[in-house]
């Protein structure tokens, strides 16, 4: 047996003589940045009930996958060590403390069948095993020292030591040898049927690499592959996030330019409205120092012919 993510209009009525007409002051236009109407949800598509059942499925898939896996791994994982690093109990594996055998043969029918896994738990005191107890224990088939289950037969007391008797169940008589309580490694609790195959297939080559070296190989492929999908798919969340955000500054930067561009224009025609109204300033002026020049030339003029007339009166007098 064997282990396992807006233009002014000019004010000219305003101006009046010798008034310096103040020109007014440009009316700057209030913009209001307009909100983004919010974009309404998309309605749902005969694609999109498609990809529902689709995606249920791939999550009971990879649900199935992952269980499968990892009980594998764990399976392989116990069977390695029970097979290549334990060795307790007198040179046999154990896990925690039990025993675990692979029946190779028929002697225990219909008890225990050959490929059925059979558990045992250590023996600490010997004597106090009796007669019906299966034990397993180490002994001499053909020439070679092999593990053993059988029940026990008989006990002998043997002064210092206990000697048992054993017999397969399946067997008419009891066994050759007798047992010595050294050679005991331990007594049968259960067994499962047909596992203990597994176990003795994992420990070949050709096993090993199947049933552990495959299905680990298997694992850690699948989740490297939902790593990276997961990790594009990530990344393609962060660029469509970072092509929003340019977006949005670059509408920003458009609207602050058009801004900037209206309020140069307001300033430009409103420098071009006091330019005006002081050309017109300028232009009533002159115009009212040339009137009033030549109301001084007339007024002159007639104060001078005013003389002439009185000279001609007072000569026509005096003849």
């Amino acid at each position: 047996m064997e282990e396992n993510k807006e233009i002014m209009d000019p004010a000219v009525a305003d101006s009046a003589p010798e008034v310096t007409p103040t020109p007014a002051p440009a009316k700057q236009q209030k913009t209001k940045k307009l909100k983004k109407a919010p974009t309404p949800p998309p309605e749902p598509t005969d694609e999109d009930d498609d990809e529902k059942p689709i995606s249920k499925t791939r999550k009971v898939i990879n649900t199935i996958v992952n269980v499968v896996l990892v009980v594998a791994i764990i399976m392989a994982a116990l069977c390695t060590y029970i097979s290549f690093v334990s060795t307790e109990g007198n040179g046999v594996p154990g896990f925690l403390g039990v025993r675990l055998l692979t029946v190779e043969s028929d002697s225990m029918y219909p008890k225990i069948k050959e490929g059925d896994l059979v558990i045992d738990t250590p023996v600490k005191d010997a004597s106090k095993l009796q007669k019906g107890d299966i034990i397993t224990y180490w002994t001499t088939i053909q020439g070679e020292y092999v593990l053993n289950t059988h029940r026990i037969n008989n006990v002998f007391d043997g002064g210092n030591f206990i000697l048992f008797e054993t017999k397969g169940d399946k067997n008419d008589y009891p066994d050759p040898q007798q047992v010595h309580e050294s050679e005991i490694v331990g007594k049968y609790a259960f067994h499962i049927p047909a596992v203990g195959s597994l176990v003795k297939y994992i420990q070949t080559p050709l096993g090993f690499f199947i049933v552990v070296i495959i299905p680990v190989l298997i694992f850690f492929i699948y989740h490297l592959v939902q790593f990276f999908r997961v990790l594009f798919e990530y990344q393609n969340v962060k660029m469509l996030i970072k092509y929003e955000q340019e977006r949005g500054k670059t509408e920003d930067l458009i609207e602050s330019q058009i801004k900037d561009q209206k309020t140069k224009e307001e300033i430009r025609r409103a420098a071009m409205e006091a330019e005006l109204r002081e050309q017109l300033r300028k232009e009533m002026l002159a115009e009212m120092q040339a009137q009033k020049s030549a109301e001084a030339v007339a007024a002159t003029e007639t104060a001078s012919a005013e003389p002439t007339e009185v000279t001609e009166e007072s000569n026509n007098s005096e003849q």
